[in-house]
């Protein structure tokens, strides 16, 4: 549980979660921003989840109408 394989998994799946849609290559520096929040913290989800969700990938995404 201590490797990068893992930490990143965690994050990917957060991202994937919280974002609503799979990563792209454009979104490698919102990701590595999560990885370093989360790894400063501890390893603490709620920082992980504070970094996406105060990212930009987040606040600009687009909203599908068909799923509101």
């Amino acid at each position: 549980a201590k490797s990068d394989r893992v930490r990143q998994s965690i994050i990917r799946h957060a991202f994937r979660y919280w974002i609503g849609r799979n990563e792209t290559l454009n979104d490698a520096p919102v990701l590595q921003k999560a990885h370093q929040d989360y790894q400063k913290s501890g390893g603490s989800m709620k920082a992980l989840i504070l970094s996406l969700l105060t990212s930009d990938a987040f606040l600009y995404r687009k909203v599908d109408p068909k799923q509101i």
